[in-house]
């Protein structure tokens, strides 16, 4: 498959100039004639894949020869056959309930769904005694597939034709398309389905969107911030029958991102979460895109008034497509995050008793301290970075600064290409910290043992700018003191963020490499009291970290507490505006 990208990446220009199109170029390519010129050679790279595979690889020459600006704005990084056939698993249950059911596949560029849907289903009924033209015939007539892109839409319609022919020998007729080219925001259909499967665009709607269709998204609409996918599943939903199911594949963000909020609220009016599946892979997994995914499967109402908090099932899926179960989880109704799968040491998610409603949790605020976003933005502000120190800058602290070790490391003592000094517009910000902190990496990366990354800032670095203090960039979260007696030191509130215990919880609730604030000041943490100790760092530590958490059954505290636990973000760095997309 690389050598075959990089084929066409290389001779790229030589393809369009010889085709009339980049369809012309894939239906040669997938002919059941043999293909001629370049279309022979690229053909050569594919002799030993699956045929769905070769399907896959097709579709994806597709999105490598229309150039990386239009494939952007379709979202063309198509579903690897592995992803597929989970999702076709996660879909058996409606499929079986309704044997005569109509399926729709909303964005089906590359036919990644209909047509390994149309396979499954032909081979599952074979041997009933029916005329496999017979059989064949019924099973395409109960395929829709809506897709913006023409060519695209045609592409699909080419591939699930040349399955039917390649498998069972099945000649359709070209009179009866499954696909139709169509903006499923815009198009109004009269027919409902009894199963929507498919891996919906991913991006913002960005400025100028249709206020018509983001008017259909009820509390989900944020604007110009509104994902697509948000409005693929909702519009999905509305096309469903009642008791009929969504498969979706779509970011992990929106399970439990604080912007996701309204989303999840305007699901659980139209649906139930039956189950919710993460994908272990984040890279290698689409090409030439890096996505954490989850498996989402949803159940339409049949009644209005049906119970909305209701138990869902929690899975990963390997990169062979293999789901497996990991417990359980609640989705809350009121737009409270829900929660992904943990596969990490010896803690499941369902080891967090959602039923248990003792609250014996504490948040940042009630330990002492507030949270703050980084106030620099580096890419807007490049006029007031400098190399060297003056008589009037404040140390700039950066992400790399917390050390991988937990440790926290200027980068005016490294050797280091950033800029360690900011000129401010006033000589003493606001927004300059002054006390005792502890700095939290902003986000992070599969290479990264934990997905929470702090470090208690250095005594010897405050004391020598305690007159006015030190800014931080906004990829980093600066939890400051906020009490003169806090409930534990910084070093030892580093060592809990550092914590494999914590990791595990945050990571169920956080479905983004990137660290939400807001997530962060309503995670659920131990009595403080059982966190003094001495030595923040041996075994002894750990152990007495996983005995706290026991009492601790909640991962997130609720959203309004008593006091003023609720308010302990200071906004200062804009979180919505910063593309973070948490």
């Amino acid at each position: 498959m690389k050598k075959f990208l990089g084929f066409l990446r290389q001779r790229r220009a030589a393809i369009l100039e010889a085709y009339e199109s980049p369809l012309a170029f894939c239906q040669s390519l997938s002919s059941a004639t043999l293909p001629d010129g370049l279309a022979a050679e690229a053909a050569a790279y594919l002799l030993e894949l699956t045929p769905d595979v070769r399907d896959y690889a097709v579709a994806s020459a597709y999105a490598v020869l229309i150039g990386s600006e239009r494939r952007k704005v379709l979202s063309a990084y198509f579903t690897p056959p592995a992803l597929a056939k989970a999702a076709i698993t996660a879909a058996e249950t409606f499929l079986a309930e309704r044997p005569e059911g109509q399926i729709l596949d909303p964005a089906c560029g590359g036919g990644s769904f209909l047509v390994p849907i149309a396979e499954h289903l032909i081979r599952r009924e074979q041997g009933d005694g029916r005329p496999l033209k017979e059989l064949c015939a019924r099973v395409v007539r109960r395929l829709r597939g809506l897709e913006i892109d023409p060519g695209l839409a045609t592409l699909s319609e080419h591939l699930l034709t040349g399955m039917l022919s390649r498998e069972f020998g099945y000649k359709r007729p070209k009179s009866s398309p499954a696909v139709r080219a169509a903006d499923s925001l815009s198009v109004a259909l009269d027919e409902r389905f009894d199963l929507i499967v498919g891996n919906p665009p991913y991006g913002k709607v960005g400025k100028g969107a249709d206020a018509a269709i983001l008017s259909r998204a009820g509390s989900a609409n944020i604007g110009g911030h509104t994902n697509l996918y948000g409005l693929f599943i909702l519009r999905s939903l509305d096309w469903l029958k009642p008791g009929g199911g969504l498969v979706f594949i779509v970011p992990t963000s929106f399970v439990a991102g604080p912007y996701f909020s309204g989303l999840r609220q305007e699901i659980l009016t139209r649906a139930q979460v039956t189950r919710i599946d993460h994908h272990e892979q984040r890279e290698d997994l689409f090409i030439d895109a890096v996505q954490d995914v989850c498996l989402i499967v949803l159940r339409r109402r049949t009644l209005a008034r049906e119970q909305r908090d209701k138990p869902y099932l929690l899975g990963w899926i390997d990169a062979a497509g293999t789901r497996h179960e990991l417990g359980g989880a609640v989705a809350a109704a009121d737009g409270e995050p829900w929660t992904l799968p943990v596969r990490v040491g010896a803690v499941a998610t369902s080891d967090v008793d959602p039923d248990n409603k003792s609250d014996r949790s504490f948040v940042l605020a009630d330990y002492g301290y507030r949270v703050r976003v980084g106030k620099v933005v580096p890419t807007r502000e490049r006029d007031r970075l400098i190399a060297d120190r003056s008589e009037t800058s404040l140390p700039l602290v950066w992400a790399s600064d917390v050390r991988p070790d937990g440790s926290f490391s200027f980068a005016a003592t490294r050797r280091t290409t950033v800029c360690a000094w900011y000129e401010p517009l006033v000589p003493a910000p606001s927004y300059a910290t002054r006390v005792s902190s502890v700095l939290v990496q902003r986000t992070s990366n599969r290479d990264q043992a934990r997905r929470l990354n702090a470090a208690a800032v250095d005594s010897a670095f405050l004391a020598e700018h305690a007159e006015r203090g030190f800014v931080a960039e906004n990829h980093v979260i600066v939890l400051e003191v906020a009490s003169e007696t806090p409930a534990v030191s910084p070093q030892i509130l580093a060592a809990l963020l550092n914590s494999a215990v914590l990791n595990e919880r945050f990571s169920a609730v956080s479905g983004s490499f990137s660290v939400s604030a807001k997530l962060l000041s309503r995670l659920a943490l131990p009595d403080p009291g059982l966190l003094r100790v001495h030595d923040a760092n041996g075994h002894a530590f750990d152990v007495r970290l996983r005995e706290a958490f026991q009492e601790v059954p909640h991962i997130l505290a609720p959203s309004k507490r008593p006091g003023n636990a609720q308010d302990s973000v200071d906004e200062a760095g804009n979180l919505l505006s910063s593309g973070t997309g948490n």
